[in-house]
């Protein structure tokens, strides 16, 4: 039985007088142990999913099940049980993380007292996470005495704390520079082997996402291409360039030149070949071509004066 289990998920949300869908029959399974991370744009419904899998929401119809629980059926206190004990969160903004007035010990005690841990084990546990994340030599410092990364770093202690078997993570390096994302996102890669969790990551960074087993697209509250085994074709070279997927440049290869166009939804790179190539007139019928723009009346008139100079 797969560890997580999404059927035909759907969510949406009454703004006003309007009804905004934003997850729209999700079908997503994962399997325990393992790490995946959702790439999509902001608004494609990332973060409704992982509120729905953490217990933070309830879908609009469909089925959620974690570790063999049904996720509808929790109420009241099993669904904070659940909330508290079960599932980790790591949040981009660390006012979601981190109480400012609390240092980094006090910060990871806190969901162990709300759990009922005595004292001896909450005070043993947390100096045990902040070591393991490289953050013991600041345990008595507050949010704002800490760097971007070290704070991070002790919101991942702070998720662990209650020993969860699930965790969630919505954009976990979206305030950090490249460096700290990296150590980071190798960080939770660490944690993941040592304390067996399963891990979903949301993100809209390619790299970052490219820490997982496993890169599904989400778009307009729709799951779409998995791009799991292509992490060597989705990398920028040194200088910031995209690197195309080896297919596309195969196909592309064979053109004789390769047309650049704009388009709302994304870059279209049409092949171009010599008119009189049979696979341009095929080319032609498979991609679609806009038409050229009417011509005005005024543009007739300048037309029809040319002519008549000559």
């Amino acid at each position: 039985m797969s560890y997580i289990k999404c059927q035909q998920v759907v969510k949406a949300y009454s703004v006003s007088d309007h009804e905004i869908v934003a997850l729209r029959g999700i079908d997503f399974e994962m399997e325990q142990g393992e790490m995946v991370a959702i790439i999509g744009p902001s608004g494609a419904g990332k973060s409704s999913l992982l509120n729905l899998l953490g217990g933070l929401d309830k879908p609009t119809a469909g089925q959620l099940r974690v570790d063999g629980e049904n996720l509808l059926e929790l109420k009241g206190k099993q669904l904070a049980d659940y909330r508290l004990s079960r599932v980790g969160f790591i949040w981009q903004n660390v006012g979601q993380n981190l109480l400012g007035h609390r240092n980094a010990l006090r910060n990871v005690t806190l969901p162990m007292m709300l759990a009922g841990a005595p004292f001896w084990q909450r005070k043993k546990q947390a100096k045990e996470l902040l070591d393991a994340v490289g953050m013991l030599e600041h345990i008595h410092k507050r949010p704002t005495q800490l760097s971007g990364g070290q704070q991070q770093r002790v919101a991942i202690a702070v998720a662990l704390a209650n020993q969860p078997h699930l965790l969630l993570a919505d954009e976990p390096t979206g305030a950090l520079d490249r460096e700290n994302a990296f150590q980071v996102m190798k960080l939770i890669g660490e944690l993941r082997e040592r304390y067996g969790l399963t891990v979903l990551m949301v993100t809209h960074d390619m790299e970052v996402a490219n820490y997982a087993d496993r890169i599904l697209t989400l778009r307009d509250g729709a799951l779409g291409q998995d791009l799991s085994g292509q992490q060597e074709d989705r990398k920028l070279d040194e200088e910031g360039r995209i690197q195309l997927p080896t297919a596309v440049r195969t196909h592309l290869s064979v053109a004789d030149r390769i047309a650049v166009e704009i388009r709302p939804e994304g870059v279209l790179l049409r092949p171009e070949e010599d008119e009189d190539d049979d696979t341009s007139a095929m080319l032609a019928e498979m991609l679609p071509q806009d038409k050229p723009p009417e011509k005005t009346g005024l543009i007739r008139r300048i037309f029809r004066r040319g002519k008549k100079g000559k």
